[in-house]
């Protein structure tokens, strides 16, 4: 998918792509595409929880949002608190090139009942390859997914891809992984704390 070149310039935080808005090398157009994007699927009626702009701290090198439907959402409640747990799929956006990620993950909080105040949560994030293959339950709202990114132009990279070592020592400023570990996913999606 990437070329050596590519991947560097990845890692060096430089934007790649022939299309608007990667070709602009502007983020700001990057971000605004993408909230555009996120508009269409409320379209379809999929529940989104987007995560901040760089998860409110450091850099991060794409947008994570969380999808999930109605039927994967399970409630629990005892005299003080309400949990709300949610299956469903991450998608990551690069914001450095037309490409995504799907991955599965869970999304959670806890509120108060009196009140309804929040207290506090819990999310997963796709850190890993094998987290990219999406089980039987969750087809529909992939292919639902994937149809609204390929709209938007971005290609979706799969674990196949994702998982290959990086052809290169590099030094990337990710949480997920050691230099001697870096996989092409750290070149395209990293998160520096």
């Amino acid at each position: 998918m990437f070329t050596e070149g590519q991947l560097k310039q990845l890692v060096d935080g430089g934007m790649i792509g022939e299309s608007y808005p990667y070709n602009t090398g502007d983020e700001k157009q990057v971000r605004a595409h993408i909230k555009r994007m996120q508009a269409e699927f409320a379209k379809y009626r999929i529940l989104c929880k987007p995560e901040p702009e760089h998860f409110g701290s450091g850099y991060a090198s794409y947008a994570a949002w969380f999808f999930y439907k109605e039927q994967d959402v399970r409630i629990s409640e005892n005299r003080y608190t309400r949990d709300v747990e949610r299956e469903g799929l991450w998608l990551n956006i690069s914001t450095l090139a037309p490409v995504v990620i799907i991955g599965t993950g869970i999304n959670n909080d806890t509120y108060a009942v009196e009140g309804g105040r929040w207290l506090s949560g819990a999310k997963s994030m796709l850190q890993l390859p094998e987290e990219l293959v999406i089980p039987a339950r969750f087809k529909e709202l992939y292919e639902q997914l994937v149809r609204v990114v390929m709209k938007y132009q971005f290609t979706v990279l799969f674990k196949e891809e994702m998982e290959k070592p990086l052809p290169f020592k590099a030094s990337i400023p990710t949480i997920f992984r050691k230099p001697r570990e870096y996989l092409v996913w750290d070149a395209v999606f990293y998160w520096e704390d």
